[in-house]
């Protein structure tokens, strides 16, 4: 039990690697449950997929970062290392279908980055807009005011 506490202590410390993490497993894995979409294939996954890991991230923001700034990096990051596998995971299918052909690898990869990136783009302004409107700033004030205080004593 100790071991999953210290694991998720460790995971919210470092919050930017593991929200681009959690993005490409969630994507990835729902790629791979429910292949369906609306547009283009993996486009609810990584809907999906950068939900959870900017709820994560933005949740365990340090107080030096940037809610905008985490929202885009995550959601941008993750949209990409999440299409890199969909499609490493799409050409190994398209191998024993059509044969070998990098061709397909590289426009499918093109192709999907685009809306992939996109879609983590547009994900991680509105959460991280949304959290920077959430959070007071009396609130973030506050607590450097009470922090340097304590360093004065």
């Amino acid at each position: 039990m100790t071991i999953i506490i210290e694991f998720y202590n460790k995971a919210k410390r470092n919050n930017l690697t593991t929200g681009i993490i959690i993005f490409d497993i969630i994507s990835f894995l729902a790629y791979v449950i429910n292949p369906f979409s609306l547009v283009y294939p993996g486009d609810l996954d990584i809907l999906f997929g950068g939900i959870v890991a900017l709820l994560f991230a933005l949740r365990n923001k340090k107080e030096e970062q940037s809610f905008l700034r985490l929202g885009i990096i995550v959601g941008t990051m993750g949209a990409f290392f999440s299409t890199l596998s969909i499609s490493v995971y799409d050409f190994i299918f398209a191998v024993f279908i059509y044969g070998y052909t990098l061709t397909f690898f590289f426009i499918r990869l093109i192709t999907f980055s685009i809306i992939a990136i996109i879609i983590g783009l547009l994900l991680g302004l509105i959460f991280g807009y949304i959290y920077h409107i959430r959070t007071p700033k009396e609130t973030m004030n506050s607590k450097k005011l009470d922090k340097f205080l304590d360093e004065l004593t």
